[in-house]
């Protein structure tokens, strides 16, 4: 006897349904009446803004922002689906602030500098030298 394989099954063509939701657009659509959808749209359009305010004052370095949007789903029993949904957007961060300052002989912040401090020390008299051509000599 050989092996027969059953016939393939040809599974019947779906009903076309007017309602189904066939893109994320439309999903997102349902939630407060298509405010939802505006929400995403105009704060999304808000981080781009803060992306390029960023990226012109502080460069490329951090400049990343992030968008979520989380859809929450709850069945009930009669087949029926409970949806929440948020939307959180995250700015890029600022860098800190930056300063300079010096630390003088008392352990004290000062902007003045150790090397200028060094630098104004009194002109030292030089005793050794050659007076046709005013060369310093090493002793």
């Amino acid at each position: 006897m050989t092996n027969k394989k059953p016939p393939a099954q040809i599974n019947p063509p779906e009903q076309h349904d007017p309602f189904k939701m066939r893109t994320l657009e439309q999903i997102l659509m349902l939630f407060d009446g298509g405010e939802f959808l505006g929400e995403v749209m105009t704060g999304h359009q808000k981080l781009m803004q803060d992306l390029l305010e960023h990226n012109a004052q502080h460069g490329s370095k951090g400049c990343n922002g992030t968008m979520t949007i989380q859809l929450n789903y709850a069945v009930g029993n009669a087949g029926d689906v409970g949806m929440g949904a948020t939307v959180t957007f995250k700015d890029p961060k600022k860098p800190p602030s930056s300063a300079a300052a010096y630390i003088n002989d008392a352990g004290e912040l000062t902007l003045y500098s150790p090397m200028m401090a060094r630098m104004n020390q009194p002109v030292r008299e030089a005793t050794n030298y050659d007076p046709e051509t005013g060369e310093v000599r090493d002793i």
